[in-house]
């Protein structure tokens, strides 16, 4: 502590990590801060039987061109998710089959499921992630929950089914905590609400050998001793010539700093002198979604051999979508799946037994009862995580956007802000994450 540098970075997510990487790049000294005693934030990987699996952010799609540069520059490599044969959708207590992009419904639902899609495409190409209220309609839009949205132009049971526990998994939210813009912004962000949604061709498409904290633990590694872990920045003061990072443990000083963490958590430092109205209303009303991510393993992927391909879509819960998660090589079989929204925020108040019960017991609903003869179960409540508070990302509620989302990217004095919810490209993913820590870099390194 009492270290100095041009550029202070608070949190050594994949974000913050790639700020100091492009700043360290440019020429500038940098010291990163971490709370944690690890780097990696919303990345976790962790041995489970035979084999390293992802207890936080997992998957990468084929568009998202900087993470996929980031894994081959680190020497990293990829693998498909498993998608061959029948998928499972579960919707009012009825369990049925398809195998393509769109699940098998009666033709009326079909159809309604299609013009719903494909208006809601028209309209998200509106809303830009960089400008969203100068899209047309956007303070209406802002003024009203997606719940309300989305009920005047789906009337199926079935679909607002399908299409909640799609908003469950995407934001670990439901369709009632979001403001209809913020929706709209956020998957156009990513491309269209099926992009965000598909295995093949689409977000989860591929997952990093070893595991995503593997980019964090290799950029964190070429920094060096610029990380320092297990110190949590309480303060930031702004001075004429520079900022103090002020935590537990001393003080750093620099030039400038790059808030490189949730808005949630952002808004819980202490600033002097504060930062704006605006920038403050917005870090209170972001809100964290709620997610556990479940890992079960198994000796037989007998999933596989009764001709399924892993992919669950439920609305009626626990698990809100479920993955074959078995390692690249075959060896440890195992599914992956997320407990989201409503459900996720109580979920850690029941007995592990229950919980793992209540797991097994809808797997064994979609795939037979050899889901019940588990290996190793694993899950991670990320809401009980001091430092995320939540996940996968967080998300604003009607009425913010409309009144603060200039202070969303507006640097305050000299700090700026990283983070993936910042980004303007796959917000709330690792690409996004590397846009915005890169972004920010470039902020900062035009002021140097």
């Amino acid at each position: 502590m009492g270290e100095r540098a041009d550029v202070v970075v608070v949190g050594a997510g994949l974000s913050g990590l790639c700020a100091a990487r492009k700043l360290r790049a440019q020429g500038a000294s940098v010291i990163v801060v971490e709370a944690r005693d690890r780097v990696g934030g919303r990345t976790l990987t962790q041995q489970i039987g035979s084999a390293a699996f992802d207890l936080g952010a997992q998957w990468i799609g084929p568009d998202q061109r900087r993470v996929h540069a980031l894994v081959d520059e680190l020497g990293l490599q990829t693998a498909p998710t498993f998608t061959d044969g029948k998928k499972v959708l579960e919707v009012a207590g009825k369990v049925s089959t398809y195998k393509r992009s769109i699940a098998s419904m009666s033709v009326p639902n079909l159809i309604q499921l299609t013009g719903v899609l494909s208006y809601v495409n028209r309209v998200r190409k509106r809303v830009s992630p960089s400008s969203p209220m100068s899209a047309e309609g956007a303070s209406e839009l802002d003024g009203e929950t997606l719940e309300t949205w989305r009920s005047r132009i789906v009337k199926s049971a079935k679909i607002t089914g399908v299409i909640d526990a799609t908003v469950r998994t995407i934001f670990g939210a439901e369709a009632r905590d979001l403001s209809a813009l913020y929706f709209l912004m956020y998957i156009n962000a990513g491309g269209g609400m099926l992009n965000l949604t598909e295995a093949k061709g689409g977000a989860q498409q591929d997952w990093i050998v070893g595991g995503a904290q593997a980019l964090s633990l290799a950029l964190a590694k070429d920094l060096g001793d610029s990380v320092v872990l297990g110190t949590p920045v309480r303060r930031i003061l702004q001075g004429r010539e520079g900022v103090d990072a002020v935590s537990d443990n001393g003080t750093i000083s620099g030039r400038y700093a790059v808030v490189a963490i949730p808005p949630t958590l952002a808004g819980r430092i202490e600033y002097e002198p504060s930062v704006s109205v605006g920038r403050d209303q917005l870090t209170q009303r972001f809100s964290m979604g709620a997610a556990v991510k479940v890992i079960v393993t198994y000796e037989h992927a007998f999933w596989r051999e009764a001709g399924f391909s892993g992919e669950v879509v439920s609305s009626d819960g626990p698990l809100s979508v479920v993955y074959d998660g078995t390692s690249h090589d075959d060896t440890q079989p195992a599914l992956v799946g997320f407990v989201s929204g409503s459900q996720a925020r109580q979920w850690s108040t029941q007995p592990m037994a229950d919980r793992q019960r209540r797991i097994t017991g809808a797997l064994a609903r979609y795939f037979g009862d050899a889901a019940n003869s588990f290996s190793d179960y694993e899950e991670l409540d990320w809401g009980m995580e001091a430092w995320s508070r939540g996940g996968p990302a967080a998300a604003l509620p009607p009425g913010v956007l409309t009144n603060s989302f200039a202070h969303l990217r507006k640097p305050e004095g000299r700090i700026h802000w990283a983070g993936t919810e910042t980004a303007t490209e796959w917000i709330g993913y690792m690409e996004g994450a590397i846009q915005a820590g890169e972004r920010a870099a470039d902020e900062i390194q035009r002021r140097l």
